[in-house]
């Protein structure tokens, strides 16, 4: 029986979620789970949602662990489900806030920027550490599924230090490609694609049905109903099928980047750097925030029930970590897009680059499936942001502060708005404000 330990159990967003999804497989019924988080508010509601999940679906005879140390929660752990989040809240809305008094706006802020390298700072050391740990207290093919951000960032950091696969899993290219059906009028299962690039802003290079080319109609209809989207009065969920940022971006490049149109400007110097191309297209600041809240109150409401009793059916989500999980256990192949060490499997990006491609998975582990190279224009904007990925890696392996600022001199969005000057600040006033994270890797200015 498989062994799973979730570390940052108390995440709002993903151990129910991945409960559920891993425990509808038949196979996955006889697994022994380990919930581990710092906070013991959140592992106190975990453990009642937990509970009440297994009651529901007859298991209630098994016996999770819920600890608070993070070894304990290791021990002999076949898959590692990394959830954690360092600095919580209060960290992640300094990140946005400090940048904003120089007039530099974010939107989510988990994997790129300002916001985004900062999260990485602070977690990297973490997931370091974590591999460790996992390399003297887990089974010896134990690895990690890994959902905390930034991927790209966490996979070169952990590669850099540890033998431990490190896989990064995000719902982004079955997410967008689900929504491209739709708005073809497509059925799902009939949709063949092909995507590469790095995580957030993996590209749809290849989009069939019956072996013909989807995207000519894409791009059509694209032209046609313009970058606002279109609804018709019986469908209210094409409306938010892509979005302006990103429906502006196909009009120009040719096609869809996995990343929506909240997230995406974040990653290039275009949509961010003024009000008024914020106003056009239509991006909503700051809605990291609102994200938060509404997952605060929809957890809320999911352990009032679990009190009451009352858990809602839910059925196996699009989230890989379930099927990775299944297929190492029963050697029953399956295919998921992952974020991985590039190594030449896209041949048009650096090899020291994490990748979003991919993956066969079996008995074996995860194994990443050669690409080839991407179009120009999309590597080229993919390289953007590699560079920031690689000196943020490095200001953490070799604690060198000067390296944050190079990476914030590369980063798209932030040398579209603020002066170098300006960058260097901003660095020293994060730093200086987050001591018990940053201080002791990256100190004073080298």
């Amino acid at each position: 029986m498989p062994r799973i330990a979730f570390i940052g159990a108390g995440s709002y967003g993903f151990t129910h979620r991945l409960l559920v999804d891993i425990l509808s497989y038949d196979s996955l019924r006889d697994s022994e789970f380990t919930f581990m988080d710092v906070d013991k508010k959140r592992l106190a509601r975990v453990r009642v949602l937990v509970g009440e999940y297994l009651k529901t679906i007859g298991l209630d005879d098994r016996k999770p662990v819920f600890t608070t140390h993070r070894k304990r929660a290791l021990e002999g752990a076949d898959f590692v489900i990394n959830l954690v989040k360092v600095g919580f809240l209060k960290a992640s809305i300094m990140d946005m806030d400090v940048p904003k008094k120089f007039g530099l706006k974010q939107t989510i802020g988990d994997t790129c920027g300002i916001a985004g390298v900062f999260r990485g700072l602070r977690t990297m050391p973490f997931c370091i550490q974590l591999c460790k740990e996992i390399e003297q207290r887990s089974a010896p093919n134990a690895m990690v599924l890994n959902y905390t951000n930034p991927q790209s960032m966490l996979v070169m950091a952990t590669a850099a230090t540890s033998r431990v696969p490190f896989i990064g899993l995000c719902h982004s290219v079955q997410g967008t490609t689900r929504v491209i059906a739709r708005y073809l009028n497509v059925p799902y299962e009939e949709l063949t694609y092909e995507a590469a690039g790095i995580n957030h802003m993996n590209w749809i290079t290849k989009l069939q049905r019956n072996g013909k080319n989807l995207y000519p109609r894409l791009r059509r209809l694209v032209k046609e109903r313009g970058i606002y989207g279109h609804r018709p009065k019986d469908d209210d969920q094409i409306r938010p099928f892509l979005g302006p940022a990103r429906l502006d971006m196909l009009n120009r490049v040719g096609y869809v980047v996995t990343e929506s149109s909240t997230h995406f400007p974040e990653y290039v110097p275009y949509y961010l750097r003024n009000d008024e191309l914020i106003e056009k297209y239509r991006i909503p600041i700051d809605q990291y925030r609102k994200n938060i809240a509404n997952k605060e109150k929809n957890h809320g409401q999911l352990y009032r029930n679990a009190k009451k009793g009352k858990l809602p059916e839910m059925k196996r989500s699009v989230e890989y970590g379930s099927q990775i999980i299944n297929s190492v256990v029963t050697n029953s192949p399956c295919a998921i897009y992952a974020n991985v060490p590039n190594a030449g499997l896209v041949t048009n990006l650096p090899d020291f680059s994490a990748v979003e491609v991919a993956c066969l998975v079996d008995r074996s582990g995860v194994r990443p499936c050669h690409y080839g190279a991407l179009p120009t224009q999309l590597a080229a904007l993919c390289m953007m942001n590699i560079h920031v990925h690689q000196l943020a890696v490095e200001a953490i392996l070799k604690k060198s502060r000067r390296s944050v600022y190079w990476a914030l001199m590369m980063d798209p969005l932030t040398h579209s708005v603020l002066t170098i000057d300006q960058i260097e600040e901003v660095v020293d006033t994060l730093v200086a404000r987050q001591p018990e994270y940053l201080g002791k890797h990256l100190g004073k200015a080298d």
